[in-house]
């Protein structure tokens, strides 16, 4: 299917070099929230051009899968992934689609689920509820957990507060649930231009427990020492003070299939 990052390849691979908040803040944050990963089977929703799932594998995650809505995007992990034989496997799939978890190899196959910065594209809440509905089925039997790092809902709107970083983000006043948003971010001489939406801390929270996760936790994120010292306190403090994503981490406990009685 047809997907609004099909053009910004390019643009999003480069983000990480070229947009010194994604290396020291967000992945920063995002990997000390996962934790150790070593030996785990890990599911990538919207993996994108493949950054955080070939870092995972290279750190010693045993199975990592990526799955992204965007051919465009898979298409050029795969071709990364011929070259460099890191060992991802790569998946054109919607994850808001309820048929995503019966996609084979998937369905209760993880022990932990990652998504960065893919929740905020959900257009509507039954597709919000589909991304959290595929990553809880993704997870074994016995439960697991899901990372992501979202779009925090009060996110600032003044146009001069993350331009320091290389973006502005806008959305309709006041912010309505489910209401759209427009990312304009300067990866060097690439531009990245996308839509989101706006979804609260409750909605996120809403369809995470319809899905079957039953602790949910938000965490707002830090800069790394390297980054403090590389740019100072000053250059972080607009984004340290209101972030525009948060860390929301899910924990799901046994399926009800992993806790029924043996027949008799």
């Amino acid at each position: 299917m047809e997907s609004q990052f099909d053009t910004v390849v390019a643009a999003y691979e480069h983000s990480m070099e070229e947009m010194p908040f994604r290396t020291h803040i967000e992945q920063w944050s995002f990997l000390n929230a996962l934790g150790d990963t070593r030996g785990l089977s890990v599911l990538d929703l919207g993996c994108g051009s493949g950054l955080y799932v070939r870092k995972l594998r290279r750190d010693g995650a045993a199975r990592v899968v990526g799955i992204d809505e965007s051919a465009a995007m898979v298409d050029y992990a795969r071709r990364r992934e011929e070259r460099e034989h890191v060992g991802v496997e790569y998946l054109a799939v919607n994850a808001s689609d309820p048929a995503a978890g019966t996609v084979p190899g998937i369905d209760g196959a993880f022990d932990l689920v990652t998504a960065v910065y893919v929740l905020p594209y959900a257009p509507t809440f039954e597709a919000l509820q589909g991304l959290c509905a595929t990553a809880r089925r993704a997870l074994r039997p016995h439960g697991g957990r899901l990372v992501t790092a979202v779009l925090n809902p009060g996110f600032s709107t003044d146009p001069e507060w993350y331009r320091h970083y290389g973006m502005v983000l806008t959305a309709d006043e006041p912010q309505r649930e489910g209401g759209p948003g427009h990312l304009k971010a300067w990866v060097g001489q690439e531009v990245l231009d996308v839509d989101f939406f706006c979804w609260s801390a409750d909605a996120h929270e809403t369809a995470l427990r319809a899905a079957g996760f039953d602790r949910v936790s938000w965490t707002r994120p830090e800069v790394s020492e390297e980054g403090r010292k590389e740019l100072g306190d000053e250059f972080w403090a607009n984004y340290l003070a209101c972030p525009h994503a948060l860390i929301l981490q899910a924990e799901a406990g046994p399926s009800a299939e992993a806790t029924a009685p043996d027949p008799q």
